[in-house]
């Protein structure tokens, strides 16, 4: 029947395009499905592990832990929550494509079986003009169920695309930035400032730390620093290696606008760097290492910007 194979041959292309349904194991509904446990039990751990410490964490320090913690809590939950309606959705996508694939068998089937009843008539010029316009009516419909299916996976991939769109300001409003969130660092005058994560808390403490450090030209280490040096040992200490010159400083950062200043930022001028460390002041390598008013001038220095280091 190789020419009946011919003329059926658009709905057998439609199955190999269209696909089986079948999700073969270790799929990504499964893998999903994995994390989703994988982020109860680790949720559940971290609760109970801050719900043994905050008693006895007090303070401002320990407010902002028990904070974050919580926001964690919550970012874990709507993750596990997503990820299981994503495999929920990619399930329900397989089965539909498994739906229409198993009906374009059956139109396959259905027209080997009229083929078949014409006997040998089928090959005859009266048989092939019989059988065509059933051929092109099969495949028609075949065309007709991977349009259906279409429309409905679109829905799928709608609702998809819909949980990435709420997702993405759920996570960015987790995540600690300026304000009141993140971690918590107290300035010399008393006042409370909040790094975006902890390495640029351990920079900013470290280079608070070396307040009163006298200025050394091309000094490097607590001895003495210049402005270079004295920023590349800060964000050293937080595993961040910055390069030698204030002006090449701005190379390993991204810009970011004074608006947008977070406590570890730098200030780079053509011949100085200098950090922000929250609340409008920078600390920088004078004489001696000390606070100052945020500013974007220096000794009619030309400002390169403000740079967040990577």
């Amino acid at each position: 029947m190789l020419t009946i194979d011919i003329v059926i041959e658009p709905l057998r292309i439609l199955i190999t395009a269209l696909g089986t349904g079948v999700l073969p194991p270790d799929n990504p509904a499964d893998r999903l499905r994995t994390s989703v446990g994988s982020l109860d039990r680790i949720r559940s751990e971290s609760a109970a592990s801050t719900a043994r410490v905050a008693p006895d964490w007090v303070g401002t320090g320990g407010d902002g832990a028990v904070a974050a913690a919580g926001r964690n809590h919550r970012t874990m939950v709507d993750t596990a929550d997503d990820s299981a309606e994503i495999a929920a959705l990619i399930e329900q996508a397989g089965a539909k494509v498994k739906v229409a694939a198993d009906q374009l068998n059956a139109l396959i089937d259905s027209f080997h079986t009229l083929a078949a009843a014409l006997g040998p008539a089928l090959f005859s010029p009266q048989g092939i003009a019989m059988i065509l316009p059933v051929a092109l009516d099969h495949i028609q419909r075949g065309m007709q169920i991977v349009a259906r299916t279409q429309a409905d996976l679109r829905s799928d991939t709608d609702s998809m695309v819909a949980i990435g769109r709420t997702e993405a300001p759920a996570a960015l409003s987790a995540m600690p930035v300026g304000g009141g969130d993140g971690v918590a660092i107290r300035l010399p005058d008393g006042s409370i400032a909040h790094a975006p994560n902890d390495r640029a808390a351990k920079a900013v403490r470290a280079a608070l730390s070396q307040r009163g450090v006298p200025y050394v030209w091309g000094g490097t280490t607590p001895d003495g620093f210049d402005c270079s040096g004295f920023t590349q040992w800060a964000y050293r200490q937080a595993g961040v290696e910055l390069p030698r010159l204030a002006q090449d400083q701005d190379t390993a950062g991204i810009a970011v606008s004074q608006s947008e200043l977070q406590p570890g930022d730098l200030a780079v001028w053509d011949g100085h760097v200098a950090m922000y460390v929250g609340n409008n002041q920078l600390v920088e390598a004078g004489d001696p290492v000390q606070t100052s008013p945020l500013r974007t001038t220096n000794a009619g220095q030309g400002f390169q910007g403000f740079f967040r280091p990577r």
